[in-house]
């Protein structure tokens, strides 16, 4: 009978973790990790826990327990569990085609990114890509899965790298690389609405980048791949607010709250409408947080204030990064206004979920606040801050590249 061992070492290899960089991370010897994985966890006390579940990106004890219970059997080959991104239950997926598999990785990264950030989970998804995904496109004849379907997979798993290289290192430029090559997967896949999603996430990375008009042209091409497909409602929403967000960056009032008014009308109506596969979710809490931040843009705190509580009330719960951000936004508005003692008030808020996060725009964000407000540093409320963010303050191991052309 097979010795009964835990999900501690398929974990550690996702992330891109030896037995060697887990222990130093954690501050144990290389055999610990070993016990640990054949589900001896008898010396994993009370003060190693939250090491352990922070290193592995785990948001708290019930999830590491998880993660560490002996199991009678290893699992099947290709089989992907639920538990080893700490989001539920153990599940065989053997049982699925290929496409399948990759649609349930990727929602289960995507569950466990939104409480932790991207960048524990970049080298995971990185590696899934390569081990995983990468086989199969060289495997479309065998009849597992058809050509079309598995290059949307593909597609929207590249995606979601780009969107962990640009929000967990900061590295742009590979984000950009990443959008750039799943937007021709998914045209590849004559998979238009995913070229849409895509348009979006291009769309939303060149407003990042400075660039207001790329942002519009991109996004205009990706609603006019959207056309009137079923289940795009909430796709039009998000493209129409990355016309909003470029307009606003860009100072101009009038089209920026046209397009914020049509974003809104999209999801007005899209109730009740379950959106097709591989589109990123949009909701009322996701409208919010860009209309603030084209507001803040046109320098129009109150209603970017509004805007940015609005995303603090309706972020609750596993949506701890967006709600984050929500804050970080608020704090950034209330300086602005000159209410700086209000916005540090927020900021120290910040420091205190910032360290659960592995986020590179959450850093960078809270480094700019303190810039910001290091000349009012003589403020009680302001000193305060400060200190907090200096002391949970690290690199992002940002990257500033180019590549030539946007695909689209």
């Amino acid at each position: 009978m097979p010795t009964p061992r835990s999900g501690l070492a398929e974990l550690r290899r996702a992330l891109g973790f030896t037995q060697e960089t887990l222990a130093e991370a954690v501050g144990v010897t290389v055999g610990t990790i070993g016990r640990w994985e054949r589900g001896q966890t008898k010396s994993l006390s009370p003060v190693l826990q939250p090491l352990l579940a922070k290193a592995l990106g785990l948001s708290g004890t019930r999830e590491l327990i998880l993660v560490l219970r002996p199991r009678a059997q290893a699992e099947p080959a290709g089989a992907l569990s639920a538990d080893r991104w700490g989001v539920g239950e153990p599940a065989d997926l053997t049982q699925f085609d290929p496409v399948q598999r990759i649609q349930r990785a990727a929602q289960a990264f995507q569950e466990t990114d939104r409480r932790v950030g991207g960048g524990v989970l970049y080298l995971g998804v990185v590696q899934y890509l390569n081990q995983e995904v990468a086989p199969q496109l060289l495997n479309v004849g065998d009849g597992s899965a058809d050509a079309v379907r598995l290059f949307s997979a593909a597609a929207s798993m590249t995606e979601l790298a780009g969107w962990m290289a640009h929000d967990g290192s900061g590295d742009d430029a590979k984000a950009r690389s990443y959008f750039d090559r799943a937007f021709r997967l998914a045209s590849a896949g004559e998979n238009d609405l995913l070229s849409a999603n895509i348009c979006a996430s291009m769309s939303h990375l060149a407003i990042e980048l400075g660039q207001p008009y790329d942002a519009i042209r991109i996004a205009t091409k990706g609603l006019a791949r959207a056309g009137d497909h079923e289940g795009a409602l909430r796709l039009v929403a998000r493209l129409h607010a990355m016309r909003a967000r470029a307009f606003g960056l860009a100072g101009e009032r009038r089209p920026c709250t046209d397009e914020l008014n049509a974003a809104e009308a999209m999801l007005d109506i899209s109730v009740g409408e379950q959106s097709a596969d591989w589109i990123t979710g949009f909701d009322e809490a996701s409208l919010a947080s860009e209309a603030a931040l084209c507001f803040l843009d046109l320098a129009e705190y109150d209603e970017a204030e509004r805007q940015a509580r609005e995303v603090i009330r309706l972020r609750s719960g596993d949506r701890v990064r967006s709600r984050v951000f929500g804050q970080l936004t608020l704090a950034k508005v209330l300086a602005g206004a000159g209410r700086v003692d209000e916005a540090a008030v927020v900021g120290t808020e910040v420091c205190g979920t910032a360290s659960s996060l592995s986020s590179g725009r959450v850093t960078r964000r809270l480094d700019l606040l303190a810039r910001n407000l290091e000349s009012a540093r003589r403020v009680p409320e302001v000193e305060v801050f400060l200190a907090a963010q200096r002391a949970g303050a690290r690199g992002t191991g940002a990257q500033k590249g180019r590549t030539p052309t946007w695909p689209i």
